[in-house]
């Protein structure tokens, strides 16, 4: 803590101290002590959990979509416009999200959203056809995004010392998410209950235990609130030095999410058969090691530029060969791509944790998740109006190529040190900084 019990501020990136240390004896009853958040491990349980529910909702819906356009007659710019619209979402409500953190701090918001996100994911299932379908995504979508810029100043406070590890916890819980309602919703849920409708009160059940465990068993933090540390947003937007690290969050997020909607479309055999399901699953399943990979890792591997570089060629790798040479190897490159959105992901979602001071987290969140988002939106809507036009059942992965190799290319100019009028003022000696 800083003096006047202050949170003190993070350093600048490629000065801070990191997990490099979090072997160090006593670290962690530090930690905990100068927080008083609670237990390390139920707060690592907490986050993982909180992570499966951001995305398994989401990418339940995948697995059914051709069932469920059969059901009400959608058209294919109808489907990739569902599948887009959490993605816009979380694209227009993080800055508003970032503002709530501020007034109200990141307990209360993070808390609202999950508490929006089970609800609008029940209300999916609700009779009525498309307009229940598409409001309750919306509200789903909102409740996701709200929740998503308030958890890395939270992260600050509760993981002092192992901000990394407390975000890639949080990226491994999405990660398992993601894989676990790709790979079942399909062939368990749907086989089981007969309805899409059911699965996606399946999520929404899932969701509400996510929120109850938030509202009851999660200590309250102040964190995020307004301080003397500027929250303009402006400085964060005209950064050009930044620019590169939206550029990457936006290539990672359009190739994810268009990638689950139309990998199954594009496979030998259709939507319908094993083969689409095991694509998705192995899609989401390799991210999994992945991220436990990471979390094995002492040193911080979101400020270093080589690490970005990687990840962009091995989704360049998976993605052009899924274009070119998915009828003879799909398993093999959609592995590639949900390793290299993997590795891209979890280094950017711990970024601004990393980096900013604890009022600027949210913010700077925020303006990487609408940036990103933003192009992201384009990806399973711009697919689905490829295939409308008769563009063939591969058309939906010109877009996704297109993104991952403009991600190799801002990989290479992502800033080793923030600009300078964004660094924080470090406060205290650099032992006491909790990053």
């Amino acid at each position: 803590m800083g003096p006047g019990g202050a949170l003190p501020r993070a350093l600048p990136l490629g000065v801070a101290s990191s997990d490099h240390d979090i072997g160090a004896p006593g670290l962690q009853r530090k930690a905990q002590a100068a927080t008083g958040a609670g237990p390390l491990p139920l707060l690592f349980l907490i986050t993982f959990w909180i992570g499966f529910n951001l995305r398994a909702a989401i990418l339940g819906v995948p697995p059914v979509l051709a069932i469920l356009r059969s059901d009400l007659h959608l058209s294919y710019t109808e489907v990739g416009l569902l599948s887009s619209l959490p993605i816009l979402t979380f694209a227009v409500s993080a800055i508003p999200a970032a503002g709530l953190v501020r007034r109200w701090g990141g307990y209360a918001v993070v808390g609202a959203g999950l508490t929006a996100a089970a609800a609008g994911e029940l209300f999916r299932a609700v009779p009525g056809g498309v307009v229940p379908l598409f409001i309750g995504t919306l509200v789903m979508g909102v409740g996701i995004a709200v929740t998503q810029p308030g958890l890395p100043a939270l992260f600050q406070r509760w993981f002092a010392g192992r901000v990394q590890s407390g975000s890639v916890t949080l990226t491994l819980g999405i990660t398992v998410g993601e894989m676990v309602s790709a790979s079942i919703s399909r062939t368990v849920l749907f086989g089981w209950l007969h309805s899409w409708q059911a699965t996606m009160v399946f999520w929404g059940v899932s969701g509400v235990s996510c929120a109850i465990i938030w509202l009851f068993g999660v200590p309250r933090a102040q964190v995020g609130l307004a301080s003397s540390s500027s929250w303009e947003l402006g400085p964060l937007f005209r950064a050009h030095q930044l620019w590169p690290v939206y550029i990457c969050f936006g290539g990672q997020s359009l190739v994810f999410f268009a990638a689950n909607t139309w990998i199954p479309n594009s496979v030998v055999g259709g939507p319908h058969s094993n083969l689409a399901s095991l694509s998705l699953a192995v899609l989401n399943g390799v991210m999994i090691p992945v991220d436990v990979g990471l979390l094995l890792v002492r040193r911080p591997f979101a400020s270093r530029r080589w690490f970005y570089v990687v990840s962009g060629i091995v989704t360049v790798v998976g993605t052009a060969g899924w274009f070119f040479y998915s009828r003879d190897q799909p398993l093999l490159f959609a592995a590639l791509i949900g390793a290299g959105v993997a590795m891209n992901f979890a280094g950017l979602f711990a970024f601004p944790a990393m980096v900013a001071d604890p009022a600027r987290v949210a913010p700077l969140t925020a303006v990487m998740l609408t940036t990103g988002y933003a192009c992201a939106f384009c990806g399973p809507l711009l697919g689905g109006i490829a295939i409308d036009l008769g563009g063939g059942e591969r058309s939906p992965f010109v877009p996704i190529v297109a993104a991952s190799l403009i991600m190799v290319v801002a990989s290479a100019r992502i800033p080793a040190h923030l600009p300078r009028n964004l660094r924080p003022v470090r406060v205290g000696p650099p032992s006491a900084v909790a990053q």
